[in-house]
């Protein structure tokens, strides 16, 4: 079967390609739709207080997935990315203790945050499961995709943003709409999600009973750690404010921001996804020697996604949401913005992981985060009911570390040509 599609002509290649770049964006696009339909019908659902305390708990859950979960499979997929046959026993032992690593830094990080009452000790394991699938079903998928089956994994996004809605639905008719209702549909769907995924992962992937050591502890610990403190940053410079403001009086604030500028990174992360499906397998197979030509094209995308983003935005606020988004309709360009950025960045990360420079990319995002936070800080303090203020802090520093690895990796191309 390799073989046949080895000798098929240039032009069956290019036609295949085209062909499987329609699947994709078309699934994508219907992931678009349901995720849309999911805003509306929980914006309606909860009140703006409800929204905000959501995107409270979603945010600690994002920022456990961040310290452990992201940087480990980071790890993994560049350290698996040229192996013909996946050594199935030392990739097991990596996920379990993946996850345990998780369990303690769950417990770590909740323990201040239920001391000071900002945290009730049933969300603990809601917060920690919500992570722990999110990186399942992540890691599973990322991994499909290098492995050529980008269509199926962009089916499971759909089924995912699917399975959220209706999750939600039954739950909201059956025991009540509330954050933490929102927060255990999610949970259910990505449970489902990552049954299929196993399914399909155990029948197609190549995968070999031998016992081989991918990489001394001491190494994976060191690459993770690195990782680690550029996702944290990462998590810090986008979702702070998303704790910090509903934890001062002001969820209404992060609400008004996070509900209109998700409008714009949903749509925005879509078309991030198709596009990284398409093109990132090549810079895993490259070795990175594709990046100048996945950051010009998808800096094109990007544009052309923040044109109309911001033509449709108050059409797309005022039809998804409530009427009190409407104001802060601007606010989806700051979340295309946002998304666009995070695109570019994951390229550059796998670019630098693949090459040993994952310590620039740590400060890099060490120093966007510091950069944020002292400005929603300020704000809090100065303009606290501000939130297209907020965003343009929050994505102003995004901004600032996505040129900064810019020019850190041109310069290294340019070092290494």
């Amino acid at each position: 079967m390799n073989f046949l599609v080895a000798i098929q002509p240039p032009r069956q290649h290019a036609d295949a390609g085209a062909a499987r770049a329609a699947v994709v964006a078309g699934l994508r696009l219907l992931s678009v739709v349901a995720g849309l339909a999911y805003v509306k019908y929980y914006t309606n659902a909860l009140s703006v207080e409800q929204v905000g305390h959501f995107f409270y708990l979603g945010t600690l859950s994002y920022v456990l997935n961040a310290l452990v979960f992201v940087p480990v499979d980071s790890y993994m997929q560049a350290r698996i990315a040229s192996l013909e046959v996946l050594p199935a026993p030392p990739l097991r032992r990596l996920v379990l203790a993946t996850l345990a690593a998780g369990l303690g830094a769950s417990t770590a990080i909740s323990i201040p945050f239920v001391a000071l009452g900002l945290l009730s000790v049933g969300d603990v394991p809601l917060l920690y499961t919500m992570a722990a699938l999110l990186y399942l079903c992540a890691s599973v998928r990322n991994l499909l995709n290098i492995r050529g089956q980008s269509t199926f994994a962009a089916s499971m996004v759909v089924m995912e943003s699917v399975a959220r809605l209706v999750a939600f639905v039954i739950a909201a008719s059956t025991i009540g709409a509330s954050a933490r209702t929102l927060l255990m549909s999610s949970i259910a769907a990505l449970a489902a999600e990552l049954v299929i995924l196993g399914w399909r992962a155990r029948c197609t992937l190549p995968l070999s009973a031998v016992d081989e050591r991918l990489d001394t502890p001491g190494h994976i610990v060191r690459t993770a750690a690195m990782l680690a403190g550029g996702a944290a940053s990462n998590t810090v410079q986008l979702q702070a404010y998303r704790v910090i403001f509903p934890a001062a009086g002001h969820a209404p604030t992060a609400a008004a921001l996070g509900v209109t500028a998700n409008i714009g990174a949903a749509t925005m992360g879509a078309c991030a996804q198709v596009f990284s499906q398409l093109f990132l397998p090549r810079l895993y197979q490259s070795g990175g020697a594709s990046i100048s030509a996945y950051v010009r094209w998808g800096t094109a995308v990007a544009v052309g996604m923040l044109i109309v983003g911001l033509a449709l935005a108050e059409f797309l606020v005022r039809h998804l949401t409530q009427a009190a988004y409407v104001p802060y309709a601007p606010a989806i360009g700051i979340g295309i913005v946002l998304e666009a950025c995070n695109m570019l960045i994951g390229a550059y990360g796998v670019f630098l992981t693949l090459r040993g420079r994952t310590g620039a990319l740590f400060h890099a995002q060490l120093t966007g985060a510091v950069l944020s936070l002292t400005g929603c800080l300020l704000l809090l303090l100065y303009l606290p009911q501000s939130p297209l203020m907020l965003g343009m802090v929050v994505a102003g520093a995004q901004l600032l570390v996505t040129a900064a690895l810019g020019l850190y990796v041109y310069r290294l191309l340019q070092q290494q040509a």
